[in-house]
């Protein structure tokens, strides 16, 4: 009976052997390793940008490696404390109005108010003409902003309602000036683009640029729309990222940050994967989209022991994770050894097998 076992077993350690190295050269599961949001949510909380710090923390929230740390738990509840505040959001308040900008919602919107107004345009049109009187600089995105805001109220062309959405936008390009958060290729475009719509009196032209604009601004606020925008090279990837903001929602820009911006690439290439298992693969950094491209959404999500798509029995079950604690776990010089081995075992009974019939 032993002497039957022992090829059996060895037959089977080096077919095990084979299959781990096999699949690590597809992708080496056991590189990766989870980003830890708790260091970069203190630098945040040190820095008083309590907004950035929860959204940041409450993205890895979800998954259990961060939701049962009680030292992640206890951080995200001091930061909601402290947000919720009558005083912190009176401060936020103030700041929007004094310094035109904000990191928390109720200071971007005292900041941005008048801008949608007609008001607004009026009054940044005519700051922007006292500065050409007196000599100083000129803004001139601001300015092509202003014109299109009126052009925009005052165009019959157009209801109050399809006006909206560019006004919007316009409100939104504004207070990404003042925050220097508007990248130069789009600035040259809004200009380009205003000036047609001055001419034509049709702003169907910048419409098309605004548009992705609007639409981000929809999914994922005024600040992240910003941190999005700044991202971009033409207009070309401002659509795109539109189209990641509007998949994956507010966590877009979290999505990219973890990822170098790389999640962007691999959203267009697996549009059907599904965001839960995108999100969590994010959370290994780009090395964790890279696998699930490489692995397939199934076979990395098993890897990675978040869930299985397969049914199977408990003695598969058993089996499976015996594998993935191996392939996580077993270096690749043991498992040669053990290949070199049974390879050598296997020629050696062939040739004595050889050796006999002679």
């Amino acid at each position: 009976m032993l002497k039957l076992f022992t090829p059996v077993f060895i037959l089977l350690l080096t077919i095990g052997s084979l299959l781990i190295l096999q699949e690590r050269r597809v992708f080496d599961y056991s590189t990766l390793v989870h980003i830890n949001p708790i260091p970069h949510t203190e630098k945040l909380v040190v820095e008083k940008k309590y907004a950035e710090a929860e959204e940041y923390l409450s993205f890895f929230m979800n998954e259990p490696y961060v939701k049962e740390n009680p030292k992640a738990k206890l951080l995200l509840k001091l930061i909601k404390q402290k947000r919720n505040s009558s005083k912190y959001k009176t401060e936020k308040f103030i700041e929007g109005i004094v310094k035109g900008e904000s990191d928390e919602d109720i200071g971007r919107i005292s900041a941005i108010a008048s801008d949608f107004l007609v008001i607004g345009d009026i009054r940044d049109l005519s700051i922007q003409g006292s500065n050409y009187a007196n000599g100083k600089e000129v803004d001139s995105l601001i300015v092509a902003l202003s014109s299109l805001g009126l052009i925009a109220s005052a165009t019959t062309l157009y209801s109050a309602g399809a006006t909206a959405p560019i006004k919007t936008s316009i409100s939104v390009l504004k207070y990404g000036k003042k925050v220097n958060k508007i990248p130069h290729w789009l600035q040259e475009k809004i200009i380009e683009y205003v000036k047609v719509a001055k001419e034509t009196k049709s702003l169907n032209k910048v419409n098309t640029l605004l548009e992705p604009i609007y639409k981000m601004y929809n999914k994922v606020g005024l600040k992240q729309t910003l941190n999005i925008l700044k991202i971009s090279k033409n207009s070309k990837e401002l659509q795109a990222l539109a189209n990641f903001s509007s998949r994956f929602g507010k966590k877009s820009p979290i999505l990219l940050l973890n990822t170098n911006n790389s999640a962007l690439k691999y959203a267009t290439i697996m549009p059907n994967t599904s965001s839960k298992s995108f999100i969590h693969a994010s959370t290994y950094g780009e090395d964790g989209l890279k696998g699930l491209k490489k692995m397939g959404e199934a076979k990395f999500m098993k890897r990675v022991g978040f869930y299985s798509n397969l049914s199977k029995t408990t003695y598969k079950g058993n089996l499976n994770s015996l594998f993935n604690y191996l392939l996580k776990n077993i270096p690749n010089s043991i498992l040669y050894g053990i290949i070199f081995l049974g390879l050598f075992y296997f020629a050696s009974k062939f040739f004595s097998l050889v050796k006999r019939l002679i």
